[in-house]
């Protein structure tokens, strides 16, 4: 399950603001942006989709920027890795970019089928990012701390545990890779990203 649930390529390192952030305004910025692309239809594959439409983002295809290529690239391979010890899983995606303040965000919207649960991920980049965004930002929107933390040269990371104010949500990590970072290569980027999934409700009530 935990497999499935984290098809996109990212680290899952664990983190802690130390050294220089991103400024407070950006930080709020960037996690805002994740909150009105993500929460309010986070229970709905398609209904996500919708609510990124609406809140200005355009399909895009990662082919056009080589790093998003990159990522989505490692995504695949994961997802076919995934699917031998998993028979009968199934995985979509759309990704789609939008400018915020001059700077070009990547969002990611998918749903991976398995029989365990039908998981709902919301993946926001920043692969333009020098600086980590201020855990106090996501925070405020998940309204709790983070559960556990790590930072040093090569990674600036948070976790938090499921929201109580958003049922069905599972942990939400904020993960920066500066440039030159071993992980880069590991995870696929560098960068900021923000991201969560969601236990999508099924027919049968689960």
């Amino acid at each position: 399950m935990r497999r499935a649930a984290s098809i996109v390529v990212l680290v899952a390192a664990l983190s802690a603001p130390s050294g220089v952030q991103a400024g407070e305004d950006w930080s709020t910025r960037f996690a805002t942006t994740f909150q009105e692309s993500c929460v309010p239809q986070r229970l709905s594959y398609e209904g996500t989709l919708a609510q990124a439409r609406e809140a200005g983002w355009e399909v895009f295809t990662p082919a056009g920027q080589s790093e998003f290529g990159a990522l989505m690239a490692k995504s695949a391979a994961a997802l076919e890795e995934a699917k031998t010890d998993m028979p009968g899983m199934s995985f979509r995606a759309q990704t789609f970019a939008r400018d915020v303040e001059e700077r070009v965000l990547h969002l990611v919207v998918s749903l991976t089928v398995s029989e365990p649960l039908d998981a709902i991920g919301c993946y926001l980049y920043d692969f333009e990012a020098t600086e980590p965004v201020a855990a106090a930002a996501v925070s405020d929107i998940l309204g709790s701390k983070p559960a556990q933390s790590h930072s040093d040269e090569t990674v600036v990371s948070h976790l938090w545990g499921p929201p109580p104010s958003m049922p069905r949500t599972l942990d939400t990590y904020l993960t920066f890779i500066p440039p030159g970072s071993p992980y880069a290569e590991q995870a696929g980027f560098d960068g900021q990203m923000l991201k969560f999934s969601t236990s999508q409700p099924r027919e049968d009530g689960k």
